[in-house]
Parts: structure tokens; C-alpha cells; sequence
């Protein structure tokens, strides 16, 4: 199998798995892959894409420390907080939509 066709097999694989709504862990034992190599191919085939063309950035409005702290006194505490390495702190209300939740999951699975 050619360079080429390893990438477009495993392309769709990747597909597959994203759209199955599965963790990849349940989804490669679903299909007897190992956990290991579907991540190689993810890491692979984003640095591919990365390298053809800048990605249009992704803006999003942070709130300020205050904010935070007016919020939750008025709100209650947020229904999932997410701490990583100390520095990045991710907060999600429970008004938050479940597919954006979903996407922000997925997105750090994939790039942790």
C-alpha cells in the first residue's frame, strides 16, 4: 500500500471514528485497533493537513477573573471546571450547549 493510500484509508478511519459520537479508546476495541496507532495516525495526518496551509484562526471571548466571580455569585458554581497544567482553566455553565461541550472534549482528547 502506497504512502498515499495509507493516508486516504486511514483519513476515513479517523472519520469513522469521529463521527461515531465513541471515546476512541471504546471505539478502536469496537474495531480491534490499538488506542496507540489510531492516535499516531490522528497526530499524522493533523500535522499533514498543518503543513499544507495556515488554519484560520479561532477567536473566543475569555472572561475576565471579575467576571468569572460575578458570574458564579449570581449563577452558582459552574457545572464543570477543567484545570490543566496550572494555566489554562476551561469553564463550562450548565447552560451550556451539549454538542459545543462534546466538540471542546474531543478537541482536547485529540491534542493532548
Amino acid at each position: 500500500m502506497s504512502k498515499e493510500e495509507k493516508s486516504s484509508f486511514w483519513s476515513g478511519r479517523i472519520q469513522e471514528f469521529r463521527s461515531s459520537g465513541q471515546t476512541c479508546k471504546d471505539w478502536c476495541e469496537e474495531h480491534q485497533i490499538p488506542v496507540s496507532t489510531m492516535t499516531y495516525w490522528i497526530r499524522k495526518l493533523n500535522r499533514k493537513e498543518e503543513s499544507i496551509g495556515d488554519p484560520e484562526p479561532v477567536f473566543a471571548k475569555l472572561p475576565s477573573e471579575s467576571e468569572i466571580a460575578m458570574r458564579d455569585t449570581a449563577e452558582g458554581s459552574p457545572a464543570v471546571s477543567i484545570y490543566i497544567s496550572g494555566c489554562i482553566r476551561i469553564e463550562a455553565a450548565p447552560s451550556c450547549p451539549p454538542e459545543l461541550f462534546r466538540v471542546l472534549v474531543r478537541t482536547l482528547k485529540e491534542n493532548a
